[in-house]
């Protein structure tokens, strides 16, 4: 898989000189740059199936390797996410002797900022009484994070969900940047000419591009540490109705809509079937 731009939004006390960044980011490009499709592929190559549409009459071949027909309503072919995270991740643990930490703990920080008498307060309008309740301050895991022997702390997301998933990720990171937890953040999201070919609607380095100079301005709120983005693209497209080639698709967000239709069309076939021990050509 080739690794593109890294984008750095967030460069406080120029941490991007430290050999420390430029160790673990020689290591995150060295791990995405390993990932290969398909997984035994002998030129070590990422070699992804295109979007494709199969319509009724369309050959295809199954999961069984058995060619056929598509006999179900048009639909759209493309790959999942997941198992590139899960390649990403052993790649990463393969290639960087760091160790992997516990998820990041963000209350303290939360506390030091509701006890801030310098910023601005919450308060509800339209009476402006000063917010007494707590708010809700959970903010879910890391997907990676490592330490260095000697305590440069890195985090690393890798999108596998919609868009509003990586603007999450974006916020939960520059919270942990400006508490002081980490030294370097860093989103790894598809390119625009990856984008298309996996799951709808996939985070991806265009649609958020416009929200750089947002993120951007958290910086005088952050000591010291790097925010980027690394996009990623494939090393070659195919045209393929094999689906055995094509990256599995997980089973939630915007996957699931496609994995719930498909076995809905499945037993809505079956039970049209005059025997119940056979199934409509066209179901995968």
């Amino acid at each position: 898989m080739k690794a593109n731009k890294t984008f750095v939004l967030i460069d406080r006390k120029e941490t991007t000189k430290s050999e420390n960044w430029k160790v673990a980011h020689e290591a995150i490009y060295s791990a995405i740059q390993k990932c290969v499709w398909p997984l035994n592929a002998t030129d070590r190559k990422f070699t992804l199936p295109r979007i494709i549409q199969l319509k009724p009459g369309d050959s295809y071949t199954t999961l069984i390797g058995k060619t056929t027909k598509w006999t179900a309503e048009a639909k759209n072919l493309r790959n999942g996410v997941l198992p590139l995270r899960k390649m990403f991740r052993q790649n990463l643990v393969a290639s960087l002797d760091w160790k992997a930490e516990e998820p990041l703990d963000l209350a303290k920080y939360f506390e030091v900022t509701r006890n801030n008498e310098a910023l601005e307060k919450i308060f509800l309008y339209p009476t402006g009484e000063a917010l007494k309740d707590p708010l809700h301050e959970g903010v879910g895991e890391f997907d990676f994070w490592f330490q260095s022997k000697d305590g440069f702390r890195v985090v690393v997301e890798w999108e596998t969900g919609n868009i509003s998933s990586s603007h999450r990720s974006l916020n939960k990171m520059c919270l942990a940047l400006m508490g002081g937890l980490v030294d370097a953040a860093v989103l790894i999201v598809p390119s625009a000419a990856l984008r298309p070919h996996l799951t709808d609607r996939i985070g991806n380095i265009t649609e958020l591009q416009p929200y750089f100079y947002f993120w951007q301005s958290v910086a005088p709120r952050i000591g010291k540490g790097i925010l980027a983005v690394i996009e990623v693209e494939q090393d070659e497209l195919i045209k393929s109705s094999d689906l055995r080639i094509f990256i599995p698709v997980g089973s939630d967000g915007n996957a699931r809509r496609f994995v719930n239709k498909t076995k809905s069309k499945t037993k809505s076939t079956v039970k049209a079937k005059a025997s119940p021990k056979k199934r409509k050509k066209g179901s995968l």
